[in-house]
């Protein structure tokens, strides 16, 4: 009697812990939300491996506001980019704690009462600064903002990265990526080529440096895409691979 009575009571006790086991390992699964489905407006995010994107406050009086942890300013320009007549800024923030980190250009339209409205956020018109083996990937950067209203950003690099130049405009009220400049230089030449996205042509510079005068042949060729690319959309570099260059 007494062994039954000890052997209902460990088998009592071992299907009690199994039932436990099972109740934590139900629990224990991790979930992940998108950022902008998960946080209204103006909360703060951060960046996880498991892709969630920060997401910056919508309004704010200066620059600074729209700045979260942990990022800071990298990049600043100031100008006239929509169709009014006062001065907006563009900003590139990057993450301080981490270099070879994606990073997030913000637009910033200056609104008739004070204050900005943060209109445009772009992960992709500058790629991380760093790549994963640690190397800067341009030696020099720059966004500016000109008499046309046109939003520049500057790349330039030695060696195959070579330079790369993106231009927006608002049209209809969205930045839309309208140019890309790109210059290499190689063994015995340099070749620079100007796309234009929205009339679909590109114009290629092949300058011959194996000769003293430097001798140069220009080509043309169109080409369709299809739709427009936009500043809060599309990677410039894959916008690239569309294009023709391959046979210049």
């Amino acid at each position: 009697m007494k062994h039954t009575l000890l052997a209902f009571i460990i088998i009592f006790l071992a299907v009690s812990c199994k039932k436990e086991t099972v109740k934590v390992s139900e629990t224990a699964k991790p979930t992940t939300e998108n950022a902008a489905d998960s946080l209204s407006d103006g909360e703060e995010g951060e960046i996880f491996d498991s892709g969630v994107l920060a997401v910056f406050p919508k309004t704010g009086k200066k620059v600074q506001d729209f700045v979260i942890e942990p990022y800071e300013i990298q990049l600043e320009a100031e100008g006239l980019l929509n169709d009014d007549e006062l001065k907006d800024i563009v900003i590139v923030l990057k993450n301080k704690n981490d270099n070879k980190d994606i990073r997030a250009a913000l637009v910033l339209i200056k609104q008739q009462t004070g204050g900005y409205v943060q209109q445009e956020t772009s992960w992709h018109a500058l790629n991380a600064e760093y790549s994963y083996d640690g190397y800067k990937t341009y030696d020099y950067e720059n966004i500016n903002i000109d008499k046309d209203r046109i939003l520049r950003v500057t790349l330039q690099g030695i060696g195959p990265v070579g330079t790369r130049e993106t231009e927006y405009k608002y049209i209809n009220n969205e930045l839309v990526l309208t140019k890309i400049h790109t210059f290499n230089m190689g063994a015995g030449s340099q070749i620079g080529v100007d796309y234009d996205l929205i009339n679909g042509v590109a114009e290629a510079e092949l300058i011959n440096t194996m000769v003293d005068s430097m001798p140069s042949t220009t080509q043309k060729k169109k080409f369709k895409l299809d739709r427009q690319q936009l500043f809060i959309n599309d990677n410039p570099d894959n916008v690239l691979n569309k294009l023709p260059h391959a046979d210049w």
